[in-house]
């Protein structure tokens, strides 16, 4: 007699958050009175290195030091990660011992300003990325 497996569960539809980005940037140690008043889809800029978040706390205009900077968007309550692949496609957050990082802040905020409009989809543990509603339709 074969026995017969019961469906106990059924997944539900996930619905993903989505963000649109205002275009509004914030550098992190520069604008960090600012940035505690960010509206759902602003953006805050901050480097990912030592120096600059310990010793050099804050000096964009220094070199010696290579890194490159992250981006958080607020979702209207906290700051949540942003997946940087797909928005600086070719490293362009990336800055090399010669260069100053006020200029790959430039860079990137320009960058982040074109984007103003789009949208960021959560992923997994409150990550956002960059979310392009035809892509999205082709694969469905």
């Amino acid at each position: 007699m074969a026995k017969k497996n019961k469906v106990r569960y059924k997944a539900k539809e996930l619905t993903h958050v989505l963000i649109t980005l205002t275009g509004k940037c914030f550098l992190m140690y520069r604008d960090d009175a600012d940035a505690l008043a960010a509206q759902k889809g602003d953006v805050l800029i901050y480097p990912c290195n030592d120096a600059l978040n310990t010793i050099r706390q804050g000096e964009y205009e220094s070199t010696g030091f290579a890194g490159y900077f992250k981006v958080d968007v607020s979702d209207g309550k906290a700051w949540q990660p942003v997946l940087l692949q797909e928005i600086f496609p070719g490293k362009e957050n990336h800055f090399a011992k010669r260069e100053c990082p006020i200029d790959t802040y430039v860079l990137c905020e320009d960058m982040l300003r074109q984007m103003q409009g789009k949208q960021l989809r959560r992923t997994y543990r409150e990550h956002y990325e960059l979310f392009e509603e035809e892509a999205e339709e082709a694969t469905s």
